[in-house]
């Protein structure tokens, strides 16, 4: 076990600060300070057993208008977490009993907001790489200075604040997606929709102020049933598929047009929030008796035969045939139509792809006879 440092020289080497009273003031300082304790509401959590490092570590950070809290092991930053989450953990590697790198674990297990910097000694290197890989923010190397030490705080502090702002962005949009779903279910409760002519006025009502998603939809379902025609499927089967290709889409209609229309790559979170439209689709739909069978292949109509769809991860012959099928056409059509975030592929490009893409992303038999229907059609 490291005995404590007590004394104020060896405080000042290991912390790179040179041992005056003052140091000189920049004119942003108080600034600084001000607008770290208006956007910071969360404290930094100091973990290290020597007194004299947390002291110091401490007195620097508060001076800059972080509120800081204090451990000395690992046990002790828990219920310090339990009591009040940090914005920012700074932990040190090594220390007795359970060390920085088992807290690591447990505050990306428990408290997965929180930054988490790590402190090495310059020779440590090895556990520095690990603690990355696991999820560390930033590690500091001792000895360091003000200015890193600060940085580092501060790059972390951003790290977390910036996390709290998507969550919020998150729950935001899920509950403006649940609201939309709700509307939407409540309106389609009470049609009735019980022939094929009421599912193309339905579609046509969902898309009233979209006529690009209606025109993709008819596509998909004219190629959907050109597929069928060649594989030689029965009529009703034909009419089920048709029916889901038409309003495979409908999930989208509880998405937020700031995700849906967004002209950029979307977050994490939007992007997860998108993969839930099969199953709203699903939910939807379900409320119309005579389009059970067909919502039952919209909520497949995202799935990989090689298991990396959504929203359930079925693989191979589990996704039901039609909607292996849908997913074909309506690949098809959005890699040849215009998107916001990019341009639309030739129709020989567009093949490719799904050739490519045959035995992963899409069935290992239906996409190459797509391909050449296409081709020769």
């Amino acid at each position: 076990m490291r005995q404590p440092v007590c004394t104020r020289t060896t405080l000042f080497a290991i912390m790179a600060i040179e041992p005056t009273e003052s140091r000189p003031q920049v004119a942003g300082a108080a600034l600084l300070a001000e607008w770290i304790r208006r956007q910071c509401p969360h404290p930094v959590l100091i973990v290290d057993d020597e007194d004299g490092i947390r002291e110091v570590m401490s007195r620097w950070l508060r001076s800059r208008g972080y509120r800081v809290r204090t451990a000395a092991t690992a046990d002790e930053a828990l219920i310090r977490m339990s009591e009040e989450p940090a914005g920012v953990a700074l932990c040190d590697i090594r220390m007795p009993g359970r060390d920085g790198l088992w807290l690591l674990d447990r505050l990306r297990d428990e408290f997965p907001d929180t930054a988490v910097v790590m402190a090495t000694a310059s020779h440590e290197v090895a556990p520095a790489v690990v603690s990355l890989r696991r999820g560390v923010v930033d590690y500091l190397t001792k000895p360091f200075t003000p200015d890193q030490l600060g940085a580092a705080v501060r790059r972390a502090m951003d790290w977390h604040l910036n996390l709290a702002t998507e969550r919020k962005w998150a729950a935001q949009l899920e509950r403006e997606s649940l609201e939309l779903e709700q509307r939407l279910m409540e309106a389609m409760r009470g049609l009735v929709v019980d022939t094929d002519e009421a599912v193309d006025r339905l579609l046509s009502t969902l898309t009233r102020h979209d006529e690009a998603a209606y025109a993709h939809a008819r596509r998909v379902a004219s190629l959907a049933v050109l597929l069928c025609d060649h594989l030689g499927r029965p009529d009703a089967e034909k009419v089920v598929i048709r029916r889901a290709a038409l309003l495979h889409d409908v999930g989208k209609s509880a998405i937020p047009a700031a995700v849906l229309d967004k002209p950029a790559p979307l977050t994490g979170e939007e992007y997860e929030l998108v993969r839930t439209h099969p199953e709203r689709a699903f939910r939807l739909l379900g409320a119309i008796p005579f389009l059970a069978d067909a919502a039952a292949l919209v909520r497949c109509a995202h799935e990989r035969p090689d298991g990396r769809g959504f929203p359930y991860g079925l693989s191979g012959q589990a996704i039901p045939l039609g909607a292996r099928i849908v997913a074909i056409a309506n690949a098809y059509d959005a890699m040849i139509g215009t998107r916001a975030y990019r341009d639309p592929l030739p129709p020989s490009e567009a093949l490719l792809e799904l050739e490519r893409g045959a035995g992963s992303q899409f069935d290992a038999a239906l996409a190459p006879l797509f391909v050449t229907l296409l081709r020769t059609h």
